[in-house]
């Protein structure tokens, strides 16, 4: 068995800095039409208005399903996460669509310096909002 030297370095072509990576392209057949984009940020717009109290949940019954508005009043009683920071500004969204009526949808938004995660489904054919969308599940953090 040798003896391991002392006080020699490793010497290698790295310099220290990851390898870049190209990023994939976007899947153009994936990208989601311009009234999905719009529907969700609105949507969650008022959603996070709701929650801080600036706006009434009846505001968002056409654009949640039955169930999932069901579930608003006992969301607001609640205090979301982090509301004593202040109101909740929506920052990013990501949109995948699953098919061409259904997207998966997570983003985030900023309270007081800070930043929270939501996501969501979006059906087509199941609120009366004029465009048919409607946010089947949501989740806030």
């Amino acid at each position: 068995m040798a003896e391991p030297r002392v006080g020699t370095t490793h010497r290698s072509p790295h310099d220290g800095r990851s390898p870049r990576r190209t990023l994939p392209r976007p899947n153009v057949e994936n990208a989601a039409p311009p009234e999905l984009r719009r529907f969700t940020e609105h949507s969650l717009r008022l959603t996070l208005e709701v929650l801080d109290g600036r706006r009434p949940p009846a505001h968002l019954r056409p654009l949640l399903t039955k169930s999932v508005h069901d579930l608003v009043p006992a969301l607001v009683r609640s205090a979301p996460a982090g509301r004593r920071l202040g109101g909740a500004i929506l920052t990013r969204i990501h949109i995948r669509v699953v098919h061409a009526d259904a997207a998966e949808v997570f983003g985030t938004y900023n309270r007081g310096g800070r930043v929270f995660a939501l996501a969501a489904r979006i059906e087509r054919g199941k609120g009366a909002h004029p465009a048919g969308w409607a946010i089947t599940s949501l989740q806030i953090a």
